[in-house]
This record gives structure tokens, sequence and C-alpha cells, in this order.
């Protein structure tokens, strides 16, 4: 059955409002539009331990192992409802990033936390996020409604649903650091890290397999928003500009939203050390047992959901392997503000 097909079958079975316990036993799993409408589709996630390195795979893996367990569609409205009444986490902690650039290391490490939820760029978070680039209003009424729904899907992907859990930490996609004041102000005092990387070294891996938000045509609208530039612009823009203008962007965003309660990591920084090190600024005692598995995961390739690939640092490949034109854009539109980025960095960590 097609995606649509299985929507509309859904829709004929679904109630109009579910009751509470079929929300809190489930997870948002996506972001959709049905019947012309925003909405939410739901999926039963009881007993589920979100192990994969991203949320989509573990929802993934969930569709195949429960075949025939359908999924609930809601308005955006339910997270509401939900909030009033789940037992949900506080998030310990907020990950952004620029790709390709260890963010993935950091969520994996954060799993090996006893007691730990991590959500790895769940979908429901990005479209929700999305919708600033794109159906906001001059009065500002759709974007404080969004943040209601964005704060409701952050405490509905957060529910206790083991009875154990303690710490709760959030991988966003790249994008969402364009609208980090935005997400600031609804959760103004968790600690937020901001993971970077050369810019040349992101770009050389962002082309050779290109991630979803260097995707134009699948909302067009969200992508022109994000480069900065106009819909029409948008059609003649190499892949290579694109992604240099992108990552341009989001090392100004983050330098832009840096405050007392955020953190900014290099990815030629990372080692063991420095993991033991970003807890800490999350305010997580680690134990010597979660060190010692933070430092057996730090060995491995990140994105491995196996994890049997032992890591490779690849940076001087990257760059040996990168094009004239491909430098030639990223010291045009991203190296300045990776720069400048640096040089926050270094002032931000230098002794006073």
């Amino acid at each position: 059955m097609s995606k649509v097909g299985l929507v509309d079958h859904v829709a004929e079975l679904a109630t109009p409002l579910p009751k509470i316990e079929q929300l809190r036993s489930g997870l948002p799993v996506d972001a959709i539009v049905w019947q012309g409408r925003p909405a939410l589709e739901w999926l039963d996630m009881s007993g589920v331990v979100l192990a994969e390195p991203f949320f989509h795979q573990t929802v993934a893996r969930v569709r195949k192992e429960r075949a025939g367990t359908l999924p609930l569609i809601t308005d955006l409205d339910e997270l509401i409802r939900l909030e009033k009444v789940s037992d949900s986490l506080q998030p310990s902690g907020f990950i952004f990033h620029t790709s390709r650039c260890g963010s993935t290391v950091v969520a994996n490490a954060s799993r090996a936390l006893r007691d730990s939820l991590v959500i790895a760029e769940a979908p429901v978070l990005d479209k929700l996020i999305s919708r600033f680039f794109t159906d906001t209003d001059e009065t500002g009424t759709k974007g404080l409604l969004y943040s209601v729904f964005l704060r409701g899907a952050v405490s509905a992907l957060g529910q206790r649903r083991f009875g154990t859990e303690r710490h709760y930490f959030i991988k966003f996609a790249p994008t969402s650091i364009l609208q980090f004041a935005r997400i600031r102000k609804i959760w103004p005092g968790v600690p937020v890290l901001f993971l970077y990387r050369d810019p040349i070294e992101v770009m050389v891996s962002n082309l050779k397999n290109a991630p979803d938000w260097m995707t134009i045509d699948f909302n067009p609208k969200a992508s022109a928003a994000v480069l900065g530039v106009s819909q029409a612009d948008l059609a003649c823009l190499s892949p290579e500009e694109l992604c240099a203008r992108a990552l341009g962007r989001f090392y100004s965003a983050a330098a832009a939203g840096m405050d007392k309660n955020t953190l900014l990591c290099n990815y030629n920084e990372l080692s063991p050390e420095t993991l033991l090190r970003l807890f800490r600024f999350f305010r997580v005692a680690v134990s010597a047992e979660e060190a010692e598995a933070i430092s057996q995961l730090a060995s491995l390739y990140s994105k491995d959901r196996f994890g049997q690939t032992v890591f490779s640092d690849d940076a001087n490949s990257k760059r040996a392997s990168a094009s004239n034109y491909i430098k030639e854009m990223g010291e045009k539109w991203a190296l300045p503000a990776y720069q400048q980025l640096v040089e926050l960095h270094q002032l931000r960590t230098s002794p006073h």
C-alpha cells in the first residue's frame, strides 16, 4: 500500500479523538499533510529501545517488526492534550551541528549513559521547525502556534516509556540552527552544544552523499529560506554553492546564538576526554562504567548501526579530494563565517 493509500486507510479507521492511552504508548514519528491539513503520524513504540543512530532508523525497524500495526493519524493539537498529562522528561541537552561533524558520535555517547533517552533528528521536529521558514505571518500568531506544537512534540518524544529514564538529549537537524532564537525562547535554560567542522571537509562529505536538507525539490520554499535566496534563484545554484551557502549561514547562526548555556566544539577536538567534558557541561554525572563505554564508542564509526566499523579520521583525505570548485565555493560562502566561529570559540575557551 502506498503512503497516501495507507494514510487514507488509517483515516477511515481512526477515531476523531484518540484515547490518551494510545498516544502515551506511541510516539509522533512524522508530520504529514492529511486531507489538506497539517497532521501527525503516531506509531506504537511501547517496549522499543531507540538504539539506532537516527530516529528514522528505529522507526523503520519497528514498522518491519510490527508490520500489522497501523499508525494513528491525529491533528497537531493532540500534542497539547498529551503534554498536559504525560510523564515526560525535561531536556538535559540539545545538540546542534553543521552535519558530518561528529554530532552522531555525541548522540551515541549519550546513549551509553544509563537510563538515557536520545532523539536524533526526528522528522516530526525537523518538519515543525521548517514551518517557521514557510508558514509564519506578520502578526506572529502562526509562529507562536508552531512553537507550542514544537514544545508538545519534544514532550511527546520525551515520555518515560520504561519508567526509569533520567536523561533526555535531542539532536536536531542541521537547518534547525537557523531557528535557534525561537527554540531558545521555548527552552531558555537547556544546555546547548553546537558542533562544527571545517567547511571544505563537510562539503566533500555532503556532496558525496547528499543529506535531505540539500534536496531542494522536496520543499523549495524552506530550502530558499535556509539559503537566504529567492525560490527563482534556487534552481540556478550548483550543489557546491548550495552547500557552501548553507554552511556559512549555519556558522553565522551559531555565533549569533552564543550565550552562557551554549558550548562550541570543533570536530577536530572530539575525543573520549572531550565527550566526558561535554557531559559535565550538560550537568550529567558519568560513572566509570559509562566512561569506559563512551571511550569504546568513540573508537567506532558512529553511523554504523551495528557498531562493527572502526573509526578512521578522514579529514586529510577529504581535503585532498576537494575539487578546486569546492574550495572556491567554500572559501567564498562558508570560510569567513567558519573562521569567525573558530575565533569566537578560542575567545570563549582562553583563560581570562
